[in-house]
């Protein structure tokens, strides 16, 4: 193997150069994404999104092209997100110099057309986000504003809003994830000690549905205190 040849580029490259100036790559955007923290993956700015597709196009035409320098790419990766992550930290302090802040474009069902205008968003997008948000009616929204990363947030009116258990004043269903008792014909006694429960008393619970334990593909106690139960597919 060339070492000059795998940082510095050449007229070819073998199999493993190909794969170290791949896996260099890979790695170091993996680790400068890292070093950005959570905020630049989940919150998606106009800098954050240029960064993160240039620098998946300048690692990609590195791993393409034998002849591009590995120590250029890595220079470029180091310099374009370092700028991102300066740019994050100036937004995160004066968000008005490089970021951009919500925009209302609806206000009690009217459209704010100079707002709609300076978000250079069209009203056939607008009733397409709503759509989306499934809100088929202008008289139905509250409010509705573009957040900085592009997303379309709607408030409903309460007249339009969905009906709750609260609002009818029924007791209040208890909320939470099921736990898997039964997982493809075995028990998880884990579980199952956890909650108080007994086998017996699970097998007892299957039997009453005509079912025996491994003739169930998964059975969980949900919030309700129920038992689901779900049968393998193969038997007959």
């Amino acid at each position: 193997m060339n070492w000059d040849t795998l940082w510095n580029g050449g007229p070819s490259l073998n199999p493993l150069e190909i794969f170290l100036r791949v896996t260099i790559l890979y790695f170091s955007i993996v680790i400068m994404t890292r070093l950005m923290g959570p905020r630049q993956v989940g919150i998606v700015s106009a800098f954050n999104f240029i960064t993160h597709a240039g620098m998946a196009h300048v690692a990609t035409s590195r791993m393409v092209n034998p002849e591009s320098s590995l120590n250029a790419a890595l220079v470029v990766i180091a310099v374009a997100y370092s700028l991102s992550l300066l740019l994050s930290l100036i937004d995160y302090g004066f968000p008005s110099w490089v970021g951009t802040s919500p925009v209302p474009l609806v206000q009690n069902g009217q459209i704010l057309q100079k707002n709609l205008k300076r978000a250079q968003v069209t009203m056939d997008d607008l009733l397409a986000q709503l759509r989306l948000k499934k809100v088929h009616n202008l008289s139905d929204v509250a409010s509705a504003v573009l957040e900085p990363m592009g997303e379309l947030s709607v408030l409903k009116t309460p007249e339009s809003s969905p009906v709750t258990r609260s609002m009818l004043k029924f007791p209040e269903k208890p909320a939470g994830m099921g736990t898997v008792l039964i997982y493809d014909g075995k028990v998880e006694r884990q579980h199952l000690y956890a909650l108080g429960l007994r086998e017996n008393w699970l097998e007892d619970e299957i039997a009453k549905r005509g079912f025996s334990i491994s003739q169930v593909l998964l059975a969980t106690l949900e919030s309700t205190g129920n038992i689901h139960v779900s049968i393998q597919n193969n038997l007959n």
